[in-house]
């Protein structure tokens, strides 16, 4: 068996650090499925996050900083990040594959 680090990072996209949360730990694995030109909602996390785009193209928008990831691209999304949103921009839907660092009975996105 062979073991292989595909990431590694300190801080979020945002380049704030994220901190874990105190209170009764729960890990989540989302699967998202984002269809063509669907944008969401201007939103934060309020848990620390490591999303892989498995599908598709993504556009991920907090304030004038703007970032494209295409399949095989992963990334950290601090709980310090403030809020964004993102936006399929491929011509196929995107996936997303989320682990989520949280507590029980945290949400995993908070709309703005």
């Amino acid at each position: 068996m062979k073991l292989y680090l595909l990431f590694k990072v300190q801080k979020g996209l945002s380049g704030q650090n994220f901190n874990y949360l105190e209170g009764k730990p729960e890990l989540r694995l989302l699967k998202v499925k984002i269809p063509v030109c669907l944008k969401t909602p201007i939103h934060k996390h309020p848990s620390p996050m490591l999303i892989h785009v498995t599908r598709g193209r993504l556009k991920h928008v907090r304030g004038e900083e703007i970032n494209f990831f295409k399949a095989g691209d992963a990334f950290i999304e601090s709980n310090k990040g403030g809020a964004h949103y993102v936006k399929s921009v491929g011509n196929k839907p995107a996936i997303l594959h989320v682990g989520v660092v949280s507590v029980v009975g945290m949400p995993t996105a908070i709309n703005k």
